[in-house]
């Protein structure tokens, strides 16, 4: 059984002596109105409890997971957009129902389809090479919006255009799993290394994406080359894998922030020293050593090195500390989605703009063209996201 006294404990327990009980009491005490305001005013199915870690009983409340259904666009007379439709359901009766919410204009956001897994969508209909892959997405991101949009006439653009991220972690207690984190970009950006299962380095960790992505499908891919979790004995997790590495230098640069929570989800680990990091990735200790020292020597030199890396953010070898983790490319992002122009609008394949239908982000194509540059989607979402608001209000005070 739960109660006010053990949440009230566990609270504190977390925040190691230096949590305000007062604020702690206000927390507690008010925890069980404050999750039925949630239910009664905006109607949240919030009857799933979880129990978290450091909680002594289950009282995470949460939305039971649910598939939800894309709702169809409201068209007008002249083809432009006059709504939507949404739906709720009659948490009494369980039963669905449909409702019209009327507007001039509809902005659409929905972000893209990478999301799928195996499921029969856009990905296995532009880009069935990538199906089966795992992804930074959650299983929410099927293309909901291009759907709604492509049946009031809307043209879709580089569709078979989708980002594998170089970089996804690979959690050793589910190395198979199909949605990852991403590991991210500024972990090579600030110094980490890419080393194969021998402990080799084989790519530029500062080239593109894409470049990045198919060095470890080419080199580390093979039993051999393939990185893994510990030795199992048994063939396991993604077709590709990677070692990420980081120096303590290059920790530092990072951050220990982000790193820290890495770490707490088994994302990352700690070697002290490189004997002790040669242990856990299972390779030659002087294979590891070498590669280690060559990397510095290029540094040093100033030059760019034998896989054309000239800018090398931290050293390498003689680290007190080493960071490291396992790695695979992961669908990230869909450059392809609806056609729009620079004023949001969205756009037949006759290039007219469907009147009244806008669009923001991942949910629309022709920007990033073959490969997104890493940072660019949400300086994306907050330049165009900014746009469709202002032909938003514009457009639904007559002045367009």
């Amino acid at each position: 059984m739960d109660s006010v006294e053990a949440f009230s404990r566990d609270t504190e327990r977390s925040g190691q002596g230096r949590s305000n009980t007062t604020l702690v009491s206000k927390l507690v005490q008010d925890s069980t109105e404050s999750v039925a305001w949630l239910q009664q005013e905006f109607e949240l199915d919030l009857d799933v409890l979880a129990q978290l870690g450091g909680h002594s009983a289950p009282r995470t409340h949460r939305r039971p997971e649910k598939n939800g259904k894309p709702q169809p666009l409201l068209a007008a007379n002249d083809g432009g957009v006059a709504g939507t439709v949404y739906e709720t359901v009659d948490t009494t009766t369980q039963r669905a129902q449909q409702h019209q919410l009327l507007s001039d204009v509809v902005v659409l956001a929905t972000g893209g389809f990478a999301g799928e897994g195996t499921r029969p969508g856009f990905l296995s209909q532009y880009a069935p090479h990538l199906v089966g892959l795992a992804s930074t997405n959650g299983p929410f991101a099927t293309g909901d919006g291009l759907q709604m949009a492509t049946a009031l006439g809307a043209e879709l653009v580089d569709m078979d255009q989708v980002q594998v991220h170089p970089t996804g972690f690979v959690k050793a207690d589910d190395p198979d799993g199909l949605t990852k984190f991403l590991a991210a970009e500024a972990l090579r950006g600030e110094g980490g290394i890419l080393l194969d299962a021998s402990g080799k380095r084989f790519v530029n960790e500062l080239d593109t994406r894409d470049r990045v992505a198919d060095a470890v499908f080419h080199h580390c891919a093979a039993r051999n080359t393939r990185a893994q979790h510990g030795s199992t004995g048994r063939e396991e997790g993604p077709r590709a894998a990677a070692f990420l590495v980081l120096s303590q230098t290059a920790a530092d640069r990072f951050g220990y922030g982000a790193l820290g929570f890495y770490e707490r989800m088994g994302l990352i680990s700690r070697a002290a020293g490189l004997t002790e990091l040669a242990t856990a990735l299972r390779v030659d200790k002087s294979v590891l050593r070498q590669t280690l020292e060559t990397y510095d020597r290029a540094r040093d030199s100033g030059e760019p090195d034998e896989l054309g890396k000239s800018v090398f953010p931290a050293a390498m070898a003689a680290a007190d500390v080493y960071f490291w983790g396992v790695i695979t490319p992961v669908l990230h992002y869909c450059m392809g989605g609806l056609r729009f122009d620079s004023a949001t609008h969205v756009l037949r394949s006759s290039g007219t703009a469907i009147r009244g239908l806008l669009a923001a982000g991942e949910v629309t194509g022709g920007l990033h063209g073959a490969n997104r540059l890493g940072g660019n989607s949400l300086l994306e979402c907050v330049v165009f996201g900014r746009e469709a608001g202002r032909r938003a209000a514009e457009l639904a005070a007559g002045a367009l």
